[in-house]
């Protein structure tokens, strides 16, 4: 009874806060500007399109997708770049496609590769010692998933263009479980494919250090939700929506796309979790009036784990990606200056 109450409060509260405000950001009521500092001469690296990043005690990971190595290395504690990590192939210790990085320990950590299907683990020293190996954790079956991440109950929660619901939890052997909870839509979209659904609501997943809760924010529209992991569940805890994805279906040759329209909202371009806080990077542009340049952010809204707005960080330069320290003191982030270079923003949480 207790449980529902609490569900029945939040749906009541959204909706008293979508007749008040129009806007994520009229929501935080704590805002504060921050000022950038470059940490590391950008000579020393080459970064050709930077995606996720990942901090591990001292050491900060980013992703390339656009280089012939696809791991670069930061020592962040004495500003030094350690090296380029990562070869393109389906050879030992080679990746196709490693698309997520996902905290294991403070010796390794997790990597989805979205066309091997598999998750993989990469030990830190390896990185440290100019090489990379890895362990296959387990491959699975479906070429559905888009991301897979493990949970605190020896299981999997993968999402990704599934027939139907947003979720879906998998075992330990890579079978599934079931599916679960949806996609928040509009009575028109609600007819529409589920797989072209799922592509239109593309978005970034976090878990929490525990492994049993899990934050979804939409690339477009602007749309957050909160989700408490069971071993057998995934319950919806939180859901902010503001405004849907705007897309169009097309179909054709027996392939399926869900294109963003112009004038669709550019939103969550990544999020981060630490153990208390949800770091959610925020855009708010359409690509009608910026082209490109909606795709890039320089507002931070905070969050707790209950959902509760904590506080807004505008940012003086423009950032898609970032990475923040577990005492929750500092931000990182890759920013074109022109050339992508790694900076900090300090904090005070």
């Amino acid at each position: 009874m207790k449980k529902i109450t609490t569900y029945l409060l939040i749906f009541l509260g959204l909706l008293s806060c979508s007749k008040s405000h129009n806007t994520i950001n009229e929501i935080f009521k704590h805002n504060i500007s921050l000022q950038h500092k470059k940490i590391i001469y950008d000579e020393d690296y080459l970064i050709g399109s930077s995606g996720k990043m990942l901090i591990i005690d001292s050491i900060l990971i980013t992703l390339d997708y656009n280089n012939e190595r696809m791991f670069h290395v930061f020592d962040i504690k004495n500003n030094k770049y350690i090296n380029n990590l990562g070869v393109k192939g389906q050879g030992p210790n080679e990746f196709l496609h490693p698309y997520s990085l996902i905290y294991h320990s403070h010796i390794d950590f997790l990597s989805y590769d979205l066309l091997d299907n598999s998750l993989k683990k990469i030990r830190i020293d390896s990185l440290m010692n100019g090489t990379i190996s890895y362990e296959k954790m387990i491959s699975f079956n479906s070429i559905s998933n888009s991301i897979v991440i493990p949970t605190k109950y020896n299981n999997y929660i993968g999402f990704g263009q599934y027939e139907s619901n947003m979720f879906k939890l998998i075992d330990s052997d890579g079978k599934d479980i079931g599916l679960f909870m949806d996609f928040p839509t509009d009575k028109e979209t609600k007819t529409i494919d589920h797989r072209n659904i799922a592509l239109g609501y593309q978005g970034s997943l976090a878990i929490n250090m525990d492994r049993d809760k899990l934050v979804y924010a939409s690339l477009y529209g602007t749309i957050l939700g909160i989700y408490n992991i069971k071993e057998n569940s995934i319950n919806q805890e939180f859901l902010l929506v503001y405004d849907y994805p705007q897309f169009t279906v097309q179909n054709e040759g027996g392939g399926m796309s869900s294109p963003i329209t112009k004038d669709g909202i550019c939103a969550f371009r990544d999020i981060y979790a630490t153990d208390k806080y949800i770091y959610s990077l925020y855009s708010g542009k359409t690509i009608s009036k910026l082209g490109e340049k909606a795709f890039e952010a320089q507002n931070i809204y905070v969050f707790d784990w209950e959902g509760n707005p904590v506080i807004h960080y505008r940012l003086d330069a423009s950032i898609n990606n970032m990475a923040v320290l577990s005492n929750n003191k500092r931000i990182y982030a890759i920013s074109n200056l022109p050339e992508p270079t790694l900076i900090e923003f300090e904090i005070d949480l």
